[in-house]
């Protein structure tokens, strides 16, 4: 008993109270909406770099040729590209489905430094100092954006 005669409840004796559900799931979904979007992000990326790869195997092939649109829809690397950025957008779909696109948009963003790293190394492109900042930039707004959500 304290000095007005009142009970006190010792640490043990007060109930934790459980997180609210609704906090709990919101911050559920906003985790699996991130995860959704990076795994995007890599397909569009990939399909992107796989597009650019076909379209340039095509171009030097048969860029004159009546047969160019055949050629085209033919080229495994295009379509692959083509399949995988239809993936991207079917998931970045989903996403909206389950966050406010001024969260998911700017993590697409990250498709910028990922075809860079992709270029310079699969398709053996120069990538200049220029664009590296750029695309590092870019990804300090995402995480500007990824840490400034709090719920």
């Amino acid at each position: 008993m304290d000095e007005e005669g009142m009970e006190r409840k010792s640490a043990e004796q007060v109930p934790i109270s459980e997180p609210n559900p609704e906090t709990k799931r919101r911050y559920v979904n906003k985790l699996l909406v991130i995860w959704i979007i990076l795994f995007a992000t890599l397909c569009v990326a990939a399909g992107e770099t796989m597009l650019s790869a076909g379209m340039k195997e095509v171009h030097h092939a048969n860029a004159h040729d009546a047969g160019y649109i055949l050629v085209t829809i033919t080229n495994w690397k295009v379509l692959c590209g083509t399949s995988l950025m239809a993936c991207y957008f079917g998931l970045y779909a989903l996403c909206l489905s389950m966050a406010d696109i001024s969260f998911v948009l700017p993590f697409t963003a990250l498709s910028y430094l990922l075809v860079a790293i992709f270029a310079q190394y699969f398709l053996h492109e120069h990538v200049t100092l220029t664009r590296w900042i750029g695309a590092f930039i870019i990804v300090l707004g995402v995480i500007v954006v990824g840490l400034g959500e709090k719920h």
